[in-house]
């Protein structure tokens, strides 16, 4: 019984890591600037990873293998933040705009090409 317990809370933990990993996936798509993408692609990232870490340790066989599962957690958890804070600072430094859309500006390079006029 218990290990049944332990298998569905691993299972939804895994669902829930899909969830989060489409969700950010879509948002990598649907949102219009560089900083709103890069949100969503950290979001993405750090939830999706931590819920499989999260199942993983549920199913953990031994208190040994949970502690090294607990070690990785915790160093995830400082390094991914870090590490979507760096490639956002080194953006902001290269002169990204927040307000221009990507899309707006591959529309212009496009029309660009085909000889038509930008905006």
């Amino acid at each position: 019984m218990m290990l049944l317990m332990r298998e569905i809370l691993a299972m939804i933990a895994f669902a829930s890591a899909m969830v989060f990993g489409i969700g950010g996936l879509v948002g990598l798509f649907r949102f219009p600037d560089p900083y709103s993408r890069m949100q969503a692609g950290s979001l993405c990232g750090t939830t999706a990873v931590f819920s499989i870490f999260l199942g993983t340790l549920i199913l953990a066989p031994s208190a040994a293998m949970a502690a090294r599962i607990l070690l990785i957690i915790f160093f995830f958890l400082l390094s991914a933040p870090t590490g979507s804070y760096i490639v956002a600072r080194f953006t902001w430094n290269a002169g990204t705009s927040q307000g221009k859309p990507l899309r707006n500006r591959i529309e212009r390079i496009a029309d660009k090409r085909q000889g038509g006029e930008a905006e």
